[in-house]
C-alpha cells in the first residue's frame, strides 16, 4: 500500500519515453549496426584496422547525405576501396531496406537536409539497392511524425526507372517488397509493349 501511495504520489517509477528520442536511438542502433556488419565482412580480406576505417566512411556516405568525411590526407587508394564497397553493401543484407528509409527521412530533419541534397541521396541509395523510392516507398505508417510523413510524400515522387526496379528486385530476394516491385514491373513493360 505504501508504495502505492508513493506511485501515485510522485508518478510512479516507469520513465515516459520520448518517441523521437526513440527513434533517434533506433536510427543511431542502426548506423552501429551497419558499420560492424560491413567490418566484419572486410576484416576477413583486409586488416581490421583498414576495415573499420573502410565501413565508416561508407556508413558516413550512407547517413551524411554522400559526405565520406574523407581527411585531407586520405590517398586515392583508400577512396576507391570505400566506392568499390558501397556498391556491395546491398548484398551483405545488414539492414532492412524498409528501416534504412526510415532512418535516412529522420537524419534529414535531424541534420536539416531535407530539399535536393534529400532527394538526391534518396535517388543515389535506391540505385545502390538500399532503400525503396518512388511507388515502393514505405506507408506513412512508417513514418511517425508529420515532418517525415511529407518528406516520404517527396520520396514518392522520385522517378524511378524499370531497370532500376530489376536491379532491386534482384538485390531484395526474399524482402516484402519484391512482389509489389515485381507487379509494378509487369504492368510498365505491359505498357511500353501496348505502345
Amino acid at each position: 500500500m505504501f508504495k502505492a501511495l508513493l506511485s501515485m504520489l510522485f508518478g510512479g517509477s516507469k520513465k515516459k519515453v520520448d518517441p523521437a528520442e526513440q527513434q533517434k536511438q533506433r536510427v543511431y542502433q542502426l548506423r552501429t549496426d551497419l558499420e560492424k556488419g560491413i567490418k566484419a565482412r572486410l576484416t576477413k580480406s583486409k586488416d581490421p584496422k583498414a576495415a573499420g576505417e573502410i565501413a565508416e566512411l561508407v556508413v558516413n556516405y550512407i547517413f551524411d547525405f554522400g559526405e565520406f568525411g574523407f581527411e585531407m590526407s586520405t590517398g586515392k587508394d583508400i577512396k576507391k576501396v570505400v566506392g568499390a564497397e558501397l556498391l556491395k553493401v546491398c548484398e551483405y543484407k545488414i539492414v532492412d531496406p524498409i528501416q534504412l528509409c526510415v532512418a535516412i527521412t529522420h537524419r534529414a530533419l535531424a541534420t536539416k537536409k531535407m530539399g535536393e541534397v534529400f532527394e538526391t541521396h534518396l535517388r543515389d541509395l535506391w540505385i545502390l539497392c538500399l532503400v525503396p523510392i518512388g511507388p515502393f516507398t514505405p506507408p506513412d505508417s512508417a513514418f511517425p511524425t508529420p515532418q517525415q510523413q511529407m518528406l516520404a510524400k517527396r520520396i514518392r515522387e522520385i522517378a524511378i526507372t524499370p531497370k532500376q526496379v530489376e536491379n532491386c528486385i534482384k538485390a531484395w530476394e526474399g524482402s516484402m517488397l519484391v512482389p509489389h516491385m515485381q507487379k509494378w514491373h509487369a504492368a510498365v513493360q505491359a505498357h511500353q509493349d501496348h505502345e
